[in-house]
């Protein structure tokens, strides 16, 4: 059996812990020509959700269209794929659908090509322009003229268009990027829209802020851990599955023993989870049969083995921050991220509380940690759970 804890990729519908009803709430979205904002930290799972969630629609009949928008360095080439994209759905013939989006994208001057030997379009706007606001009305010009596509074409159902880091659009506009969007997408009929994005603060504030124009423009998701008892039950039939014993459990819960350290240590994080459930996969299945037992003693080891392995990362990570941030972080790891400013722990900090929100912040926009809202207290996390180890092991004892 092949090591079935993967990470640092897409995973599949069968390689997806739990998350049923994120994958349905976006294909209905699709379905119904709904507007989602999905919204939920890195290494969660998110691009697997939407992956999964976007091939269940295409199999039913659904057009969609998915984009990251962190892989295209400026709008108008996110601009041009989704133009290539719409073309490549278009039927009819070449010329035929040469003609039809370029009168659908007018505004935007679209240049097509078709090579055959490749059988793929290309496409090359002539309304680019750099600045920001500029760019921000090349996509609405985009939206807008997919809008047309979609009622003159796919009258029967939607056409899905997904973008996961929705925040680098809003980012790499003006202060009026926000509304320019809103004000296109909101007389769409034929388009479902699904914003995704992981700077969680941001993108909560853009959508639960009246004052901001994105505010009940859709439904909103938040995606958080996968229950825990899902995790370990996952975690326990893939090693059963693999014929290795695992040890230290009561023999009735599976979110017990090796299972349930694994599970702390990653923080419960699904991406963290996966790396170190796979290096102790990986450790086992290069003893001889009589040694294929999970203990804790193999997670912890496997554990400091993955630290050592990003020490030089992390290290440069840490090199990079001010005297004052790595203090702070320090604090984040001994307090597990709570009450950070009060008495007791900027005592020990040696600073005050609004140095303690400086630094904070500044750990913030290094994307190092981030923000977790829950029963009213605001605890800070590590963005990688493995980071907040390091530091406990090697940064604060130097």
């Amino acid at each position: 059996m092949n090591n079935p804890f993967q990470f640092g990729r897409e995973l599949g519908s069968d390689e997806l812990v739990d998350r049923v009803d994120d994958v349905t709430a976006v294909v209905q979205t699709i379905q119904q020509g709904g507007k989602l904002f999905l919204i939920g930290p890195r290494r969660y799972g998110k691009t697997s959700i939407l992956k999964v969630a976007s091939d269940r629609a295409t199999r039913k009949g659904q057009i969609v269209l998915r984009y990251n928008a962190e892989g295209y360095p400026t709008l108008d080439l996110l601009v041009s794929a989704i133009i290539t994209d719409a073309a490549k759905a278009l039927k009819g013939g070449i010329e035929r659908a040469g003609e039809q989006v370029r009168q659908f994208f007018a505004k935007l001057r679209p240049e097509l090509s078709f090579s055959v030997s490749q059988s793929s379009w290309s496409v090359k706007l002539g309304a680019g322009i750099a600045e920001p606001r500029a760019q921000v009305k090349l996509l609405v010009d985009a939206l807008n003229g997919l809008e047309k596509m979609a009622s003159n074409h796919f009258e029967e159902r939607p056409i899905g268009l997904i973008i996961d880091e929705f925040q680098k659009v809003i980012e790499s506009g003006d202060h009026t990027a926000e509304g320019q969007i809103r004000a296109a997408i909101q007389q769409h009929k034929r388009i479902a829209y699904i914003f995704a994005g992981s700077k969680t603060r941001l993108l909560s504030e853009m959508t639960t802020n009246a004052a901001r124009p994105f505010y009940r423009l859709g439904s909103l998701r938040f995606i958080g851990p996968v229950p825990r008892h899902d995790f370990a039950v996952f975690l326990l039939a893939k090693f059963t599955q693999g014929r290795f014993r695992v040890n230290g459990r009561d023999g009735k819960e599976p979110d017990s023993g090796p299972m349930a350290l694994i599970l702390d240590l990653a923080e419960e994080v699904p991406y963290n989870v996966q790396v170190l459930a796979h290096a102790c996969w990986e450790h086992l299945s290069g003893l001889p049969v009589s040694g294929h037992v999970l203990t804790e003693k193999v997670v912890r080891y496997e554990l400091e083995r993955i630290i050592r392995q990003y020490d030089p990362f992390y290290t440069q990570l840490w090199n990079q921050l001010t005297a004052v941030q790595q203090k702070a972080l320090v604090e984040v790891r001994a307090e597990h991220g709570l009450n950070l400013q009060s008495q007791r722990v900027t005592k020990a900090f040696g600073k005050g509380p609004a140095t303690m929100r400086r630094a904070l912040e500044a750990l913030l926009a290094k994307d190092i940690v981030r923000e977790e809202e829950l029963q009213g207290q605001v605890r800070y996390r590590f963005e990688d759970p493995f980071l907040g180890v390091w530091v406990e092991v090697f940064a604060a004892k130097s």
